[in-house]
């Protein structure tokens, strides 16, 4: 219905924001990631645009989609630059798709730019059953954790991190960052003799726990949104800002059409004789326009 009536709701807008130029359809934006892009073509300005130039190619390359916002880098720039640094060559970039039916569509067949096919999953913000790689803590990750210089081990509470985990025994195959029999367990959440992300774990149970109260809140505010928003584009009582009503708009919208069938009318007036009084008033002659 606001589509409908496109330039009163614009004019009405503009008297709160004069850098409004149009008005579309309400459209929710998901957020996607991306894996294995490459540092090489895409971060930083001298590879030619960096990842501007990954969302102009992914909107080029793949029929129907629109990324509305910048694409960014997962863990920001000193993240991604560190990584560049320890010889990886690629990372995880993050991005909104316009509409909920091409981002499912993108989600199951992936996209390609530049030639190369790239697979896509579902962009879900750290929550409460996020754990992190550095401290092992529940409730956030390595790009937001605060004890960045003093790790502990997700498998034995050591002052390192994961990735660096050793077994000392002589003649163990386990390699470096894998658990193995001769492991003392230790958990740095509940001081329990288990690995940190042990399903047995109870500060693991209360972050599931959260997580899941806290998506189904969300979920059930979403839901009343859409519902909200379903029901203003489907019958709006009003346009804010002091725009006309539907049915003032359907009536203008009526005498518009009437005013196009009928014979312009010019309203001519005329001069007062001598002699006549003050209060004769003007003539009107109506000349049909041909």
């Amino acid at each position: 219905m606001l589509i409908r009536y496109r330039e009163i709701v614009i004019k009405a807008a503009r008297k709160v924001d004069a850098g409004i130029v149009d008005i579309e359809t309400n459209e929710l934006w998901e957020k996607v990631k991306m894996h294995g892009v490459n540092f090489d073509r895409y971060l930083g300005k001298k590879t030619g645009g960096g990842l501007e130039k990954l969302r102009q190619e992914l909107q080029a390359e793949n029929e129907g989609v629109v990324l509305p916002l910048a694409i960014s880098w997962i863990g920001g720039p000193k993240d991604v630059q560190k990584k560049k640094a320890e010889g990886k060559k690629a990372s995880t970039v993050v991005f909104a798709v316009k509409g909920s039916k091409m981002a499912e569509k993108v989600l199951k067949g992936g996209l390609r730019a530049a030639g190369v096919k790239y697979d896509v999953e579902k962009f879900m913000n750290a929550g409460p059953d996020s754990v992190c790689g550095v401290c092992s803590r529940w409730g956030h990750v390595e790009a937001k954790c605060g004890s960045l210089k003093m790790p502990e081990c997700m498998l034995c509470a050591g002052r390192h991190l994961i990735k660096d985990h050793k077994c000392n025994v002589v003649g163990c195959k386990a390699n470096a960052g894998q658990n193995c029999s001769h492991n003392v367990d230790n958990c740095v959440n509940c001081k329990g003799n288990h690995i940190a992300k042990a399903n047995c774990c109870v500060k693991k149970q209360e972050a599931i726990k959260t997580a899941r109260e806290e998506r189904r809140t969300w979920k059930e505010r979403e839901g009343e949104r859409r519902n909200v928003t379903t029901d203003q584009q489907k019958k709006p009582d009003h346009i804010e800002d002091g725009g006309p009503s539907t049915a003032e708009a359907e009536k203008k919208a009526h005498d518009d059409k009437q005013d196009e069938n009928e014979p312009e009318v010019q309203v001519v007036a005329t001069q007062e004789t001598e002699g006549q009084s003050s209060n004769a008033g003007t003539q009107e002659t109506p000349v049909k326009s041909w």
